[in-house]
């Protein structure tokens, strides 16, 4: 009995039908995103349009979740290259790897800044304004008598 080996499946119409990923298409989805391979690359892999692959990611989760895992594959892969040069003693390794994965940033100001009120009195009427200009007192004179020398 020989094991079914497709890629994918089209529903319907032979070029515009509806396509769906197979286990083993799956499966060389998740390889190829684990070494690199961009989605166009992976389509023609396929057989199918980037835009098909596109369109079948949106339809069919296991695909969108075999690019995931194959993309996490690579990031895994990376990140151990880079710390193990980093702790060789490689600084720009090591920045880049505190940057990417810690979260890390050049420059950033701390976080505190002061809290400054600024109270504002309601709004008045011009007439309101004038009562309030006439009821208060009028600044003390100068020492001296009556200002004129």
């Amino acid at each position: 009995m020989a094991k079914d080996r497709a890629l994918i499946v089209r529903e319907g119409d032979r070029r515009l039908g509806t396509v769906t990923v197979k286990p083993h298409g799956l499966a060389l989805i998740e390889r190829m995103a684990s070494v690199g391979q961009d989605q166009r690359t992976i389509a023609k892999a396929l057989g199918i349009s980037a835009k098909t692959l596109l369109e079948a990611r949106g339809r069919q989760p296991e695909v969108a979740d075999a690019l995931e895992r194959g993309h996490a594959r690579l990031a895994d892969e990376l990140t151990h290259i880079l710390l193990r040069h980093a702790r060789r003693g490689n600084v720009v390794a090591a920045i880049f790897l505190t940057k990417a994965r810690l979260g890390w940033r050049e420059g950033d100001a701390p976080d505190t800044r002061p809290n400054i009120v600024i109270n504002l009195p309601d709004a008045t009427t011009p007439e309101q304004y004038m009562r309030l200009i006439n009821a208060a007192p009028c600044p003390a004179e100068p020492a001296g008598g009556n200002g004129t020398q």
